[in-house]
């Protein structure tokens, strides 16, 4: 099995030999040897004797359900793959294995469960380190059939072999809910070569083919992989019919206008994306006229991200502008786009009729003093707005104070009139004062 021993647990050895005493009931204390000869209770030889021979004859029977957990205990942890997969579910068990073999492991990014953690983190490892010039193509496949039980998310942080994708959807199609890929190498100090970072041209229509066909699919993240206009057209023409995939994250990437007009196409009345990153990129005026066009009637997108582009004052007017209307966007992050004082006051504009946006970021743009004051008037008419941040905008501390100050004042009335009228707890009301 691919990338499976690595890290073996020690085997049951001699359980028998050492003859550590254990309870009759897992609720007792262990009973104490003492006196000469000490007899082993035959349930616990039993229990002892099973679990050495686990591998050699892999059942359970029709053990009741605490002996088998004994049984499993004392089970070695490397075990073959397949076999523990198939018939052992215990939590404990696979906590065991997972620490075993990695130093982290954060159990809340994988479901909450040990068992899922292992598995997608060795098929994260089967597939990082796999060389199709060595491996066989088919342990990889039987991995990824057999692995399909229990992996949803995979986190693919490098893949130098450029394997073909069609294989891994092929096999995850009805069960992969959450993909991240970057191509790349890690630590490769002086043996750098260009040719292994990015997604190429290949790789793109393999993926769009295969999102054609992704049911389950929900979080598609392609941060980082030199992205540019013609490689995002060709995995947006495979989003075109797909209705699964809600989170997408296409940052630190090189898109520019050609592939955002092609990404704003996939957001039509149809669309269910609610989450779209785009920051980092090379996103110009003409995109982002683009995206104002398409956000005009779609209703699914809830944050958008397009930090750190190039939109100037025009581009970032036409987005303000079409979001006065906008009935459904809740945090929106334009910061360091280059745009001035026209963007602010369609700003202020946006600030005084929009009823949806609670967070936004304008930091690092050049609005001015004029452009701050606009803001802070348009703050007197908003009371939904939770958190704005304008720093580096060129308009001055205490005008950045003041905008501050007003939206904490607005948030905190609003909370105190939730609790007033018992949407929210004493508790909650608290716990958002302190924060």
């Amino acid at each position: 099995m691919v990338a499976e021993r690595e890290g073996k647990g020690k085997p049951l050895g001699g359980a028998l030999g050492a003859k550590v005493a254990q309870p009759l009931h897992p609720l007792d204390h262990a009973p104490v040897r003492t006196g000469h000869p000490y007899v082993t209770p035959l349930k616990e030889l039993c229990v002892e004797v099973v679990a050495q021979h686990f591998e050699a004859t892999p059942t359970f029977g029709k053990l009741p359900a605490l002996y088998v957990k004994r049984i499993v205990d004392l089970l070695s942890l490397d075990l073959p793959l397949e076999l523990a997969g198939s018939l052992i579910d215990d939590e404990s068990y696979w906590k065991r294995r997972s620490c075993l073999r990695w130093k982290s492991c954060d159990v809340d990014a994988h479901g909450r469960s040990w068992k899922q953690l292992y598995f997608e983190k060795n098929l994260q490892a089967a597939l990082e380190a796999y060389d199709p010039t060595t491996a066989d193509p088919n342990e990889l496949r039987r991995l990824l059939t057999f692995s399909n039980r229990f992996a949803r998310r995979l986190n693919i942080m490098q893949l130098p072999a450029h394997i073909d994708l069609q294989m891994l959807f092929d096999t995850t199609a009805s069960c992969l809910t959450a993909l991240t890929l970057r191509y790349g190498m890690n630590n490769v100090g002086m043996d750098y070569d260009r040719s292994l970072f990015g997604m190429k041209l290949s790789d793109c229509r393999a993926l769009a083919k295969a999102i054609e066909r992704a049911e389950t699919l929900e979080y598609l993240s392609l941060s980082g992989n030199l992205l540019d206009d013609d490689k995002i057209r060709m995995v947006a023409s495979g989003m075109v019919d797909n209705l699964s995939v809600v989170h997408l994250d296409l940052s630190h990437n090189k898109i520019a206008d050609r592939g955002v007009r092609a990404l704003a196409k996939l957001l039509d009345n149809r669309s269910v994306i609610a989450f779209v990153d785009l920051s980092d990129n090379q996103v110009h005026t003409e995109g982002g006229r683009a995206l104002a066009r398409a956000l005009r009637s779609n209703h699914s997108v809830l944050t958008l991200s397009l930090r750190l582009n190039r939109l100037g004052d025009e581009g970032g007017k036409a987005i303000c502008d079409v979001l006065r209307s906008n009935q459904s966007l809740q945090k929106l992050n334009l910061a360091a786009n280059s745009m001035g004082p026209q963007t602010a006051a369609a700003l202020a504009s946006l600030i005084k009729t929009n009823r949806c946006l609670v967070q936004l970021d304008v930091s690092g743009n050049a609005f001015g003093p004029e452009g701050g004051r606009l803001i802070r008037e348009a703050l007197e008419h908003n009371d939904v707005l939770r958190a704005i941040d304008v720093r580096q905008c060129g308009m001055g501390e205490e005008l950045e104070a003041s905008i501050a100050d007003a939206v904490k004042t607005a948030t905190e009335a609003a909370e105190g009139n939730m609790y007033a009228s018992g949407t929210i707890t004493s508790s909650q009301f608290l716990d958002n004062q302190n924060t």
